[in-house]
């Protein structure tokens, strides 16, 4: 993953209009990275309700929240008022769509790279776990050091099994999921449910909970 730090927040940056990406550019990202509204249709789609957000907030303690992996900020509207929420992400073109609708303040930097300035009540890594392998205890350290009383989770897992897995694992990271810009995504898995469940409990995870293809569960600073 490319190490990119910016101490100060988007908003700060003047931004002049994004020209269209070349057809070779637009092939690093897979559907649902093409456009944020595209990114948020999708999330929408899958979770109509609302739930997985929903079940996040409720777990937020605290005045402040520092959401590791941030995307289009979608966590920011589910919400109560006078949180204060910080988001991070490396995808520009997502920050400034959040940043346009006020959802927050965002920093373009890397999840695994150094985030010791950064501090909030309750940190977040919602659908984050996938996109950064084998980096994992590095992106749970830095949530950890970063929270102030809680880190909340929520992780899909590998759940295809049969003679199509590899087909439909690929075509979901290479063609649906790509976020490209971590250059291990593309060859790398999920990881299976136990070994989720074993990474989560040797990092102090508990309130395990399972809402809708996610694994639900904190840990406590």
């Amino acid at each position: 993953m490319k190490e990119v730090n910016i101490s100060y927040p988007i908003s700060q940056i003047q931004y002049t209009k994004p020209q269209r990406k070349k057809l070779k550019e637009r092939l690093n990202f897979g559907i649902m990275y093409q456009h944020p509204r595209i990114y948020d249709f999708t999330i929408w789609l899958n979770d109509p309700s609302g739930l997985m957000p929903k079940t996040l907030a409720k777990s937020i303690v605290g005045n402040s929240v520092l959401d590791l992996g941030c995307g289009t900020a979608t966590l920011q509207t589910f919400l109560p008022k006078g949180v204060q929420y910080i988001g991070v992400d490396l995808n520009e073109d997502f920050l400034v769509f959040a940043d346009k609708k006020n959802r927050g303040t965002f920093y373009k930097r890397d999840v695994i790279g150094d985030l010791s300035d950064l501090k909030a009540d309750t940190v977040v890594l919602a659908d984050i776990l996938h996109h950064i392998p084998p980096n994992h205890q590095k992106l749970i350290e830095n949530a950890i050091n970063c929270a102030q009383k809680k880190v909340v989770i929520s992780a899909c897992y590998e759940k295809e099994e049969g003679p199509f897995k590899q087909i439909s694992e690929f075509i979901g990271r290479r063609f649906i999921d790509n976020d490209g810009l971590n250059e291990q995504r593309e060859g790398a898995g999920w990881l299976k449910l136990d070994e989720l469940l074993q990474f989560l409990v040797i990092n102090g995870a508990t309130n395990f909970q399972k809402v809708l293809s996610h694994i639900h569960c904190e840990i406590n600073i």
